[in-house]
């Protein structure tokens, strides 16, 4: 687009000292006589400014992008990070034992649990120790064995009342 931007910078300024004299005189003969060129000129000048206006919009996308980066992901995935990484271990001992439960009232979060614990069975030991697939992981089952909780919530609340 820089380049389709700069060359059409170059015909309007080569159209712009062609129609220039025209423009100044202004009489009906002559502007009627170099019509195409007065139109080329306008049509050429309009390109500039739409190029120019998504330039400016493409940079303005692409500088929100990296202000969102840089202020937004990148602090909200450290943190992900970190809690990760404290908490793996808890968390996947916390999951296989889910897991292993057969009740149907929990059969759609085991599921959901054993489909995380296969993913990350077939992850290497290099991978296993990346933070971004550790917080693939993590983020999955933490909200998975907070379904658990609640769901155990439930059962032992409906108990009560049996």
């Amino acid at each position: 687009m820089n380049e389709a931007l700069e060359y059409n910078i170059i015909k309007q300024d080569s159209l712009g000292k062609k129609t220039a004299e025209i423009v100044a005189k202004q009489t009906k003969g002559l502007i009627t006589e170099n019509i195409n060129l007065l139109t080329e000129y306008a049509e050429t000048k309009l390109k500039v400014l739409d190029f120019k206006g998504k330039l400016h919009i493409h940079r303005k996308l692409i500088d929100d992008k990296e202000l969102h980066y840089e202020n937004v992901f990148l602090p909200q995935f450290n943190k992900e990070s970190k809690e990760a990484e404290k908490n793996i271990d808890a968390t996947m001992k916390k999951a296989l034992e889910c897991a292993k439960n057969k009740d149907k009232q929990f059969e759609s979060i085991v599921k959901k649990i054993a489909y995380e614990l296969e993913w990350w069975s077939k992850c290497d030991s290099t991978q296993k120790k990346n933070e971004e697939y550790m917080v693939q992981v993590y983020k999955p089952l933490k909200r998975l064995l907070s379904a658990w909780d609640k769901k155990v919530q439930e059962i032992e609340e409906d108990a009560k009342y049996k």
